[in-house]
This record gives C-alpha cells, structure tokens and sequence, in this order.
C-alpha cells in the first residue's frame, strides 16, 4: 500500500492528548465505517476465534472493509507507540526475535495438527508435544509467548487451543501423517498440497531469521557493507557459503529447504486475488496475436489467467531448466492444448542473457526485480531494451514501499499519488504497511535484493532505457504494476 503524503512535519504536531484523541477517532471512524458497508451488504466480520477459510475472509477483501481495517491497524499501533514507556517499546522491539522464533517452533512442533485434532476445547501440552519430541515445559512457554501475542489461545493453564491466527498455520494434515512422512520420506513433504503458509512461515523462521542473526555483521564488514553481490549477504556468513540463494537451495542438505521454499512460492503467488495480474493495463486493447513474454515466470501461473482470459494473445513464458520441466506438466494437466497449438511456449531462458524474443508487445517481469541488487536489474532491463520495439511496454510487478514521510517528487505520473492518510497517521500507513518493509529487510539479508520506493523503480528503468509512464497500485499486499515504454 503506497501513501504520498500524510504525516505531520515536526514543527506542527499537535499535543499529546491531542494526538491520542485523534487517533482513537480515526479508529472509531473506521470500525463505523466497517458496519456499514458489511450491513449495507448483509456480511458477518469474521470472528477472531473461528477458523479461518478465504470464504469467511470474504468480508475483510471488500476494499471499504480493507481500507477501514488498515486504518484501524496504523492507528491502533502508533496509538500504542505513543502511551507506552520508550524504554519498555525499544526493549519489546530488541527481543521480538523471540516471537519468531517460538511462531517456527510451533509450526515445526506440528502444534496446529495437534490442536485441530483436538478441537475447540484445545488440549494440554504434555498431549501436544506428543505431535513431535518437544519437551512439554519449554513447549508451554513457546505457545504462551504466542498465545500474549494473540496467536493460540491459552484457555486454562498449559491448556491451548487454536484461534483465528493460530488456524492459517495448518496443513490440514494429521499428525501421524506428518510423523511418519518425518521419520521415513522428509521433513519437506510436510508442506506439499497445502496452501502455503505454514511453509512460508517455516522458511522465514529457519534461513531467514538465522541469516538476519548475521545481518549487523554483514552491514558493518568492510567486505560486505557495500557489495551488490548475491553471493555475499548475511546468509552466505549464517550458513558458511559462498553460493547465491538459488544454487544454495538446490545443493545437497537442503532438499527440504528448496521443496518448502517453492511451496511457498507458489502458495503467495495463489493468495493473490486471482484477477489481479489483470488489473492496471489494457491487455484486451493489445492488437491480435500480440506476443506477452513472461519473463522469470515460474510456471505460468499468472500468464494462465491472461491466456484464459485474452485468447487474442500469444504468450512466452521463461525460466531456469528445472521450473519449465516443472511447467510443462502444470499446463498440460490445467491447459491441454495451450502448448500444442502454439499459443503458450515455454522456453528455457538466463535472467542475465541477451533476451532472444524480439517481437513481444509486452515484457513481463513479475516479482523479479526485488530478487537482485541494482547493478543485476540493470543487467536484466537492460536486455529487454535492447530486444524492445519502439510499441513495446514493460509491465513490472513488485512490491514498492514509499517513505515514510512526505514525498511529492513523482506527483507527475499517472496513478503515483495515492489518498492522504489523515493526520497523524504517517505517510506510509506506519504498522499497516509493515509487512513489505520487513520483506525489504528479509531481501537484504538473503539476496541482497530489495523492494524499492517508486522513484529507485524510475531511476532503475531510466537508466536502462525505460521511461515510467503509469502506476496502478493495488491495496493487496502493497503490489504495484509500473508500466514503462522505451525512453
């Protein structure tokens, strides 16, 4: 979620109370306006202790309801900042750690199994270590960590049940399934045919938190402060490597690593609404038989909505050996035919070599960019100018972050500004927008890549040759696309 302007500058903020009062109205205002829209449309606000399913989030996707919730959260947690002690705040933020690291033992533990077999009532947690082999009494103190944060629910002493969070951590699997998958196949497959999370939540709690242990050393190394090299990151020094993220996955030892690592993936690229790639630029206005080269594609999951909704266009999709082996089985099973009359290719294709496609109406780079230093997207934007047409364009799919203050340098785009938050909120929607600036961060260490604010995108794309013409922002998960055409 990008926000332009907003927050007050130094000189003019109001008084303390002022501000507490302030915020408590943005947050009142907001829950009315929560009412009613889901009563205008006859919808129920899903209750923090059910289940979650994305047919009981129906409510929370409604864009007034999303936009009502992400006030109420920025002001929620700068209300906090505000009223608590500083020294207490900066002492929370230094041990946070502990959070994730009790979040990946629970899920690693096969605690929410454990708990969905239990049942609403919960079970005690000599039962719920019997799910893996924790000891009981460091396990109650892991999922009281949780439960203060409100993740499980503590319902008498040592007793724990699921609540709305705790439940997206399921793999909907039985724990003697897991068990046994642990003990005789891999501890990877635990994730395979699930949604994703619980396998996002075990990558960010397994190399992600033990390679940002190493992120201060790798900042303050002269060796490393200012590299642009994948190969020299807070990873490379947490796991003793000299390999990039990518060949470091596919080495041996880390099977379970790579397997949980695409389940993720893929399970982000599905919890997208399923519509959105096809939002923010004219694919129908593309002239018949336009050529969409999906560069670094995957499998094609994207690309599929728009051949099945486009059927006017033809489509290019590339990546590394193994992902279109992985590909061409995916669109045979979900697309027969697609393949066979020429309408889908799929072709093997280096980020970093010359682009061989030199007819494409479209280049398509989804979550690519964030993956690579600048000095790699330069090499990649750079390639597809050289093998760009002058009606070529080129739709970027990323993440962007804005500051957090406010900037109105960019105004002169189309679709940069964004609503003014009121005040005092900050100009980037503080807590609300929190999630990509810890992605940033979590980039950084892994890859040393990063999610951009809108002008380093422009910057990025002018100087290889690209000229920003639109943004078309979307309020899920802070997405953007930045359409860009030969400068």
């Amino acid at each position: 979620m990008i926000w332009l302007a907003g927050s007050p500058a130094l000189s003019d903020t109001p008084d303390p109370l002022a501000e507490l009062e302030a915020l408590s109205k943005i947050i009142q205002d907001s829950i009315e306006s929560i009412k009613s829209s889901l009563s205008s449309k006859n919808m129920d606000f899903p209750s923090p202790y059910t289940p979650m399913s994305l047919e009981s989030e129906a409510a929370r996707m409604q864009p007034e309801v999303d936009q009502a919730c992400a006030m109420i959260t920025a002001a929620a947690y700068q209300l906090i900042s505000d009223v608590r002690s500083p020294m207490l705040t900066i002492v929370t933020v230094a041990t946070q750690y502990a959070l994730s690291a009790s979040l990946g033992i629970a899920t690693a533990a096969n605690v929410p199994e454990a708990l969905r077999e239990a049942g609403p009532k919960g079970a005690h947690v000599v039962e719920i270590a019997k799910a893996s082999s924790i000891d009981p009494t460091k396990l109650s103190r892991v999922l009281r960590v949780l439960a203060t944060n409100h993740i499980f629910l503590e319902v008498a002493p040592d007793v724990f049940a699921h609540n709305r969070i705790s439940s997206c951590l399921d793999t909907g699997k039985s724990v003697e399934t897991l068990l046994a998958s642990a003990t005789t196949i891999s501890p990877g497959t635990k994730h395979v045919n699930t949604t994703g999370i619980a396998a996002g939540i075990g990558h960010c709690t397994d190399e992600a938190l033990k390679s940002a242990a190493y992120l201060q050393d790798a900042l303050l190394d002269p060796a490393f402060a200012c590299s642009q090299e994948p190969t020299e990151t807070a990873r490379n020094l947490a796991f003793e490597t000299n390999t990039a993220m990518f060949e470091w996955l596919e080495k041996e030892g880390n099977e379970h690593r790579l397997l949980r690592f695409g389940i993720t993936m893929e399970g982000a690229k599905q919890a997208s609404p399923p519509n959105a790639i096809m939002e923010g630029f004219d694919w129908q206005g593309l002239k018949k038989n336009s050529l969409v080269v999906d560069v670094g594609g995957g499998i094609g999951a994207q690309s599929m909505t728009l051949v099945q909704h486009f059927p006017h266009l033809r489509f290019v999709i590339q990546d590394r050996e193994s992902t279109v082996e992985e590909a061409i089985q995916f669109w045979d099973r979900q697309l027969p035919g697609a393949r066979s009359t020429g309408k889908v290719v799929l072709q093997i294709h280096d980020l970093f070599a010359p682009q061989p496609v030199c007819d494409a109406a479209v280049y398509l780079l989804r979550n690519i960019i964030h993956d690579w230093p600048d000095k790699y997207c330069l090499q990649i934007l750079r390639h597809l100018r050289k093998a760009a047409t002058s009606d070529t364009r080129l739709v970027i799919v990323d993440s962007l972050v804005s500051y957090a203050c406010e900037d109105r340098s960019l105004e002169g785009i189309l679709g940069a500004r964004r609503v003014v938050p009121p005040k005092p909120l900050l100009s980037n929607m503080g807590h609300a927008a929190a999630a990509s600036y810890f992605t940033d961060i979590q980039m950084m260490e892994l890859l040393n890549g990063k999610e951009r604010t809108l002008k380093e995108i422009k910057d990025l794309m002018e100087a290889s040759g690209w000229k920003v013409v639109q943004i078309h922002q979307s309020l899920a998960f802070s997405t953007a696309k930045v359409i860009g055409t030969p400068a």
